[in-house]
């Protein structure tokens, strides 16, 4: 049996992009979220039959469009949910100053300042 990959409707890899990447990284920007959560609902109108892949996905959108404006290495970077709640206790957390190094997440000026959230927030999952 040959090994297919499931390509999946623009729409559906639209809102993924949206919550897994563009929503863990720019959660600081609500605005510039808002803009881009339009950009790609539109996109996906304008090409609605089409049907790729998760990783054509991603080759398209981090090579061909030009609408994220992070630092590459961040743009391209995937943000598990234990990343996402660090980086959201993060003080000081700018999106636009994040760089990857040696896989490693850090600022254009050197390391993310430690995550800090009270006891007992943590505690009962309050942020």
């Amino acid at each position: 049996m040959a090994n297919s990959i499931k390509k999946y409707p623009i729409k559906h890899l639209v809102n993924w992009y949206y919550g897994n990447y563009c929503v863990r990284k720019c959660f600081d920007k609500e605005e510039r979220l808002s803009q881009h959560g339009e950009w790609l609902q539109d996109f996906a109108l304008k090409h609605n039959g089409l049907t790729m892949t998760h990783k054509e996905f991603l080759i398209l959108f981090h090579d061909h469009m030009t609408l994220c404006t992070l630092e590459d290495s961040f743009k391209r970077r995937s943000i598990g949910w234990k990343l996402f709640e660090r980086l959201q206790d993060t003080p000081n957390y700018d999106s636009d100053k994040i760089v990857v190094e040696s896989d490693r997440i850090k600022t254009t000026e050197g390391e993310l300042e430690p995550a800090r959230r009270c006891l007992a927030c943590k505690h009962l999952g309050i942020h």
